[in-house]
C-alpha cells in the first residue's frame, strides 16, 4: 500500500469505524444475535455498520461457522435472504469480492465459503421449486461455488461419506445434494418412518446403493487420506469375498455374511456354487483394485486366485486312483501375507 492509499484508508477508518468501546459492545451483540439466530436484528446491525470493515468482518466470521444454510429451505427463508443481501451491500464485501467466479478457491476465505454455500443451496432450492420468484444464481456462480466448497470441505466431506458408507450415519444436506445421495437417502428415511415393519428388500437395496455411491464419492476426492475405520471395513469385506470365492456355501453364514453385503457385491445366494464363486471373484478383483488405488499397496487378486486354483488342482490329484506308495512328508508352505481369506 502506497502512502496515498494509506492516508485514504486512515481517513476512511476515522469516519466509518467505531471506536474501541463501541466496537466491543457491538461484538457482544453480534455474538448474541448469531448464537440465538436473531437474523433480523443482525441484519439491522449490518445495515447500520455497512461501511465498517471491522464490524462486518466479525459478522462474517461468526456466521461462516454457524451453519447458516443447513438446507435449501432454510437458505431461502426471508430473514436469512435479507441478511445476505445486507452483507453484500457492505464495504467489506465490496473490498473482498461478491462474485465467486473471480475468486481462486485456494485463496478463498471463510466469507467466500459462506457465499458459496448460500449460492449452492439457493440453486438447489430453485431446482426443486422453479416457480419461486427468487432470482436463480448464474450457472457460472454455481460452478464457482462448488469449486470453492470442494477445495475447503474435502476433508469433512470424506469423513461424512465414509461414516455414511460404514455406519449409515446421516450426512449433512449439503453432502447429500453435492454427491447425488439425497434422493436415495430421503427414500430410505421415509421407508424407516413408514411403520415398524418397512419393506425389507427395498430397504436392503437402498442401503446397498447408498453405501456403494458414498464409497464411490469418498474415493473420488483427491489428496485426502481415507479414515482407518473405512479401510478396515472394506478389508473385512475383501476377506469375506475371498471366503465365498473359495467356498461358495459361505453365503449361508448368517453370522458373517449379511443380505445387504451380498446385494452390495452382486452375489446371488440362490445361484449355483460355481456362479457364486465367479460372482465373488469378480467382486474381489474390483475391490482389490480399489485398494491399490486407495493405499498404493500391491494387488493381491491374481496371486490369491492362483493359490485357490492350485489348491483345487491338488485336491483333484488326490482323488485320482494312484499306485499305493509310502507318502513323503513335507513341511507345510509358509502362509505368507493374508489376502482376504
Amino acid at each position: 500500500m502506497g502512502m496515498e492509499e494509506w492516508i485514504k484508508e486512515q481517513q476512511r477508518r476515522y469516519l466509518d469505524e467505531p471506536r474501541l468501546k463501541e466496537l466491543t459492545e457491538v461484538m457482544k451483540q453480534i455474538r448474541k444475535f448469531v448464537r440465538e439466530k436473531e437474523y433480523r436484528k443482525l441484519t439491522e446491525l449490518v445495515r447500520r455498520y455497512r461501511k465498517s470493515e471491522d464490524v462486518i468482518t466479525q459478522v462474517a466470521c461468526l456466521l461462516s461457522n454457524s451453519h447458516l444454510f443447513p438446507t435449501p429451505e432454510k437458505t431461502v427463508e426471508t430473514d436469512r435472504s435479507e441478511l445476505m443481501t445486507a452483507l453484500k451491500n457492505t464495504y467489506f464485501m465490496e473490498k473482498n469480492g461478491c462474485w465467486l467466479a473471480d475468486v481462486n478457491p485456494e485463496k478463498a476465505d471463510s466469507v467466500h465459503g459462506m457465499l458459496a454455500m448460500h449460492t449452492f443451496m439457493r440453486d438447489a432450492y430453485l431446482k426443486v421449486y422453479p416457480e419461486s420468484k427468487q432470482e436463480r444464481p448464474s450457472p457460472e456462480e454455481v460452478r464457482s461455488s462448488v469449486r470453492i466448497l470442494d477445495f475447503h470441505r474435502k476433508e469433512s466431506d470424506v469423513w461424512e461419506l465414509c461414516n455414511l458408507a460404514v455406519y449409515l450415519m446421516p450426512p449433512s444436506r449439503y453432502v447429500a445434494l453435492r454427491y447425488g445421495l439425497a434422493d436415495d437417502y430421503d427414500r430410505l428415511d421415509r421407508l424407516h418412518r413408514s411403520g415398524p415393519e418397512p419393506a425389507y428388500d427395498e430397504g436392503v437395496a437402498l442401503e446397498s446403493r447408498l453405501c456403494r455411491n458414498a464409497e464411490k464419492a469418498a474415493e473420488s476426492i483427491g489428496d485426502v487420506r481415507l479414515p482407518d475405520f473405512y479401510l478396515e471395513k472394506l478389508n473385512g469385506e475383501l476377506e469375506n469375498l475371498g471366503r465365498i470365492a473359495a467356498s461358495p456355501d459361505a453365503v449361508h453364514d448368517i453370522l458373517h455374511i449379511s443380505p445387504d453385503f451380498l446385494t452390495k457385491y452382486g452375489i446371488d445366494k440362490n445361484a449355483s456354487a460355481t456362479e457364486r464363486s465367479c460372482q465373488a471373484e469378480k467382486a474381489y478383483r474390483e475391490l482389490d483394485a480399489r485398494f491399490v488405488r486407495m493405499t498404493g499397496r500391491r494387488p493381491y487378486a491374481d496371486e490369491f486366485f492362483a493359490f485357490l486354483r492350485h489348491g483345487k488342482e491338488k485336491v483333484a490329484e488326490v482323488d485320482r486312483p494312484r499306485p499305493v506308495h509310502k507318502p513323503i512328508l513335507r513341511n507345510p508352505p509358509s502362509k505368507g501375507r493374508k489376502m482376504g481369506i
